[in-house]
């Protein structure tokens, strides 16, 4: 039992490398009780092993170095204390974090494996759908500068995590009014589904009523809906009902998860009903 070990053996019995010991004596959080000056090794003493055992685990707390020197600066029990409690809030911040996180790639994957098996293609179909809540600005886009101005004002309203990527949430509304008057690109405005209105503002806010839909998938771009449009309004007047509202084009699958062209898609939902 001895009180000098070499840096190999301390490392060794605490589990560290000895390239981890070089680099808390370079930066002095852990320097070693003697270096010989003929050959340069270290030597550290066997009362450091509370320190270096201390310094393990405040990095398995996540503790960058700088806050383990302030840690080791002055120790006592208020000082210690009031440093672990603000570490165990950043650790529940972020495992809140990663749980919605978790969620929200679940939700993604969830989305991709139905949609993926989608096949009817231009079918139209009656849905029941519930009511939605949409953050909009009502700023009409007319070309893809327009689009691309409008989703990054969208994207920085939410704060969430990873709110986009391989999700449904994005789309258009066309006004009826303009559909009633074949004026199918007259006032286009984008819009985003939203789950958290945290740090929303409320007047930015819309519910899209729940209620009975047509609705209709198609490939191509946000600007190929006019002749789908076409062919589901007709669809509409022969089997008895109306539109009763704006009508919705969502993107279901984007540049976000595919860049090949043929397989962005599109939903259409048209408010109806019967007369």
């Amino acid at each position: 039992m001895k009180d000098k070990l070499s840096i190999g053996e301390f490392a060794k019995l605490r589990n560290v490398t000895t390239e981890t010991l070089r680099h808390y004596d370079r930066i002095g959080l852990l320097k070693p009780i003697k270096i010989d000056p003929k050959t340069g090794y270290r030597y550290y003493s066997i009362l450091q092993h509370e320190e270096l055992g201390t310094i393990k685990e405040l990095r398995q707390l996540g503790m960058s170095i700088d806050e383990i020197k302030k840690y080791f600066n002055n120790r006592n029990l208020k000082q210690s204390f009031n440093i672990l409690k603000d570490k165990h809030n950043e650790l529940r911040k972020r495992i809140k974090e990663l749980q919605q996180l978790e969620e929200s790639i679940g939700e993604k994957i969830k989305h991709l494996e139905d949609i993926s098996q989608v096949s009817d293609f231009h079918d139209i179909v009656i849905k029941e759908i519930k009511e939605r809540e949409i953050v909009t600005f009502d700023k009409s886009i007319k070309n893809e500068i327009d689009l691309g101005y409008a989703c990054i004002e969208l994207e920085n309203a939410l704060k969430e995590i990873s709110p986009i990527v391989a999700s449904n949430r994005y789309g258009t509304i066309r006004k009826q009014k303009d559909i009633e008057s074949n004026k199918y690109t007259e006032s286009v405005v984008m819009f985003l589904f939203i789950k958290d209105k945290e740090n929303i503002d409320e007047k930015y806010i819309k519910k899209i009523p729940k209620g009975t839909y047509a609705c209709m998938y198609y490939k191509g771009t946000i600007w190929d809906m006019e002749v789908n449009l076409q062919e589901m309004i007709e669809y509409i007047k022969k089997e008895g009902y109306r539109v009763c509202g704006d009508v919705l084009q969502i993107v279901q699958i984007d540049i976000s998860v595919t860049d090949q062209s043929e397989e962005v898609l599109f939903e259409i939902q048209i408010p109806v009903k019967k007369y």
